[in-house]
């Protein structure tokens, strides 16, 4: 399983996660990263949402900042949709690092790098013109062999952002809410069940039940608190075990809230609820991108 997710680049005055429309492309900002002259860059998690049309999000934003937007959704490091808006203009969608078809069982997928709905030319001009347009000096050339790196589809997006002209690609800022952690990344899985439950609403007619508002809501608020200083670590965190708790009862399931609890003070008393923060694999991962260039 390689890569998916969603890279947005955009120019905030504050945090580019916190302008309107940025949770048009999904609400699970993992990760933010200063571009130079407050240009940034967030990417997100689509767990298992669909990535949006890009054109419509990019246009929101876009007029949100009163600067151009570019974005890409990356389809398990396969391939990636490019996307981009420079006031009410926008781009057409543009598919990259797609695979040819196997012609038998016998043989492996053929990845065809660069873009494979329009021509290269096309693309590398709407590029350039975007470029223009937010007033950053990428060049045709960088973009076209950035365009036609035969790499994964998530390094090709990286290395593109690169071409075009921001100044540099920093580390990701820490966030302020330890997302991976219990019991913050249980959120995920509740959310999840969510989406499973309005699948089966769709087919037997139900309403959405208590339980299920509780954890939307939770699920929302962990992530839009991500990047605030100010959140309430501990209310948000009994929030999300109440909202647990919640489901458990649907499930005729009790005894774990209590537990929950406990645990939680442990980690409150011990002034661990934040540990996690410096010990973060996956964000160390990710700013490897930074130091390493791909």
């Amino acid at each position: 399983m390689g890569y998916t997710g969603l890279v947005v680049v955009g120019w905030s005055a504050g945090l580019l996660a916190h302008e309107d429309g940025i949770n048009d492309f999904g609400p699970r900002h993992r990760y933010l990263r200063p571009l130079g002259d407050g240009w940034q860059m967030v990417e997100i998690g689509l767990g298992w949402s669909e990535p949006p049309e890009l054109g419509e999000p990019c246009r929101r934003l876009a007029k949100s900042t009163g600067r151009p937007v570019f974005a890409a959704a990356v389809h398990d490091s396969d391939y990636a949709v490019l996307g981009t808006a420079a006031g009410d203009e926008v781009g057409g969608p543009t598919i990259v690092n797609d695979y040819e078809s196997p012609c038998c069982d016998e043989h492996e997928r053929t990845r065809r790098p660069g873009p494979t709905n329009r021509p290269l030319g096309e693309v590398v001009a709407e590029l350039v013109h975007w470029c223009g347009a937010a007033g950053l000096p990428g060049d045709a050339r960088a973009i076209e062999a950035a365009l036609m790196a035969d790499v994964t589809a998530d390094d090709l997006v990286f290395g593109l952002v690169r071409a075009l002209g921001v100044p540099t690609i920093g580390r990701t800022l820490p966030r302020s809410v330890p997302v991976d952690q219990w019991p913050f990344s249980s959120v995920g899985h509740l959310f999840l069940q969510t989406q499973i439950a309005a699948v089966n609403r769709e087919a037997d007619g139900s309403r959405m039940k208590p339980w299920e508002t509780a954890a939307v809501d939770v699920h929302a608020e962990v992530w839009a608190a991500a990047y605030r200083p100010d959140v309430d670590l501990e209310s948000l965190a009994r929030r999300i075990i109440e909202a647990q708790a919640a489901y458990d009862r649907a499930r005729g399931k009790t005894g774990q809230r209590d537990v929950d609890l406990r645990e939680l003070t442990d980690l409150l008393t011990a002034d661990r609820l934040m540990s996690h923060a410096a010990e973060d694999s996956a964000r160390a991962s990710a700013d490897r991108r930074a130091i390493s260039g791909s």
